[in-house]
């Protein structure tokens, strides 16, 4: 199903960007486990629990101040940047360029073509990932030693990239079904902006809550995760749209017309 050669071409080829996010991640987590201190965030969340509309939500303990902060922000807009731009690049980048025409010509199919990129969109995602739960539970240990659940933060890491993988599952298959990156981003993009902006805007005032049903985001549901129950089904739920999603993505660009 996967060209071991092509997959090499791939990580070369991806390694500059995908190194730029994995440190920007793990650098993120472990400033946010270091600056935390119960005192000086109770007395924020203090002051701005009383504004019209509550940038920060509740970070009064490290956990809600993960999950709203790190998971809630900087895990969500990041991680979509690189898969908007890696998963455009893989496929739709190079049908526009007129690069797909050269890998077609060596011996390699476009099922592997396909199936190869999303094992490597999908298996960079999984090693940020990893990176974010060894440096966040490294920095923990050391910087808050007694604050932190680690089964509660793994599950929580585990879910952000659930989540992840279905945002990356429509860029994919946006990048498998256009011929044309403009295009392409139109759903690829657009989609997980849609997402984010409505998760954003849902959550700074009770009049906007009824936006985070437009949104995957809500199927990452960190409060049930800090709480120990209600997340399983809704993070099932991204697990299955990731694969169908990006099963789907294979089958229709084994099976399109290229303007090769």
């Amino acid at each position: 199903m996967f060209s071991k050669t092509y997959l090499m071409r791939l990580v070369k080829s991806n390694l500059k960007m995908s190194l730029i996010f994995m440190l920007l991640l793990c650098g993120l987590i472990a400033i946010i486990m270091n600056v935390f201190t119960p005192e000086t965030m109770s007395e924020i969340a203090g002051r701005s629990a009383d504004m019209p509309i509550n940038p920060l939500g509740d970070i009064s303990t490290l956990p809600k101040f993960l999950a709203n902060q790190y998971f809630g922000m900087m895990a969500l807009i990041f991680p979509m940047i690189f898969l908007i731009l890696t998963g455009t690049k893989l496929i739709v980048g190079k049908v526009d360029k007129g690069d797909m025409a050269c890998d077609l010509s060596t011996p390699v199919t476009r099922t592997q073509i396909a199936f190869t990129s999303m094992l490597y969109l999908v298996g960079s995602l999984a090693v940020i990932y990893v990176m974010i739960g060894a440096v966040g539970s490294s920095v923990a240990s050391i910087a808050q030693p007694g604050e932190l659940d680690y089964a509660m933060f793994l599950t929580m890491v585990f879910g952000s990239f659930l989540l992840q993988l279905a945002i990356g599952s429509i860029v994919f298959l946006a990048s498998c079904v256009f011929n044309r990156t403009s295009r392409s981003l139109i759903i690829g993009a657009g989609l997980p902006i849609l997402f984010f902006g409505a998760h954003l805007l849902s959550g700074m005032s009770d009049k906007l809550e009824g936006l985070k049903y437009l949104s995957l985001v809500t199927l990452f549901d960190t409060t049930a995760i800090i709480n120990g129950s209600g997340y399983a089904a809704k993070l099932g739920m991204l697990g299955i749209l990731a694969v169908v999603l990006y099963t789907a993505g294979i089958m229709i660009f084994k099976q399109k017309d290229l303007p090769l």
